[in-house]
């Protein structure tokens, strides 16, 4: 990562995914027993990771009426721990229902996008993990280019597959 780093980008690509739930272990790892994206199985059996999207219109970052909830200067929607008074306002307003109250801290958490190792010129521990290649990250222009090349690549073999 550059000293002047632009905004950054997790994009989870669901397509990809093959629900082997190594991010929820790796995430589990680096937050001590708290993984902060979770792989859910769903009724179809697909099973789906979820984590926080770190909406560029972010309803957790409007409501929060200390300031407590922000964004870094890579993009990441994070928590300041010290300023959060535990109203929940973040939970309510998350249209993912990701935030989560910690009962004995009695503040929010939720994904930081491992902050800790992106200071440290890493990436989120999710996205280095991934066998599949389905989590992406990264600066923004390169993530979205990679996306659009996945959705190319499936819109081919779709289109071989019917021949």
């Amino acid at each position: 990562m550059s000293s002047n780093p632009g905004k950054y980008y997790r994009i989870i690509d669901l397509g990809t995914c093959i629900g082997c739930g190594a991010c929820e272990a790796v995430c589990d790892f680096i937050h001590n027993g708290h993984p902060y994206i979770k792989v859910y199985r769903t009724e179809l059996g697909l099973e789906i990771p979820v984590s926080c999207m770190h909406c560029a219109k972010a309803p957790c970052i409007d409501v929060c009426p200390t300031g407590a909830m922000t964004r870094d200067s890579e993009g990441a929607v994070y928590v300041v721990a010290s300023k959060c008074i535990g109203c929940m306002a973040c939970l309510y307003a998350c249209p993912f229902g990701i935030p989560e109250l910690d009962r004995s801290l009695r503040i929010s958490t939720k994904c930081d996008l491992c902050m800790d190792q992106r200071r440290n010129g890493l990436e989120p521990g999710c996205s280095s993990i991934c066998p599949a290649g389905a989590i992406i990250y990264g600066e923004e222009a390169l993530v979205f280019d990679k996306a659009k090349k996945k959705t190319a690549e499936a819109m081919a073999r779709a289109r071989f597959e019917t021949l």
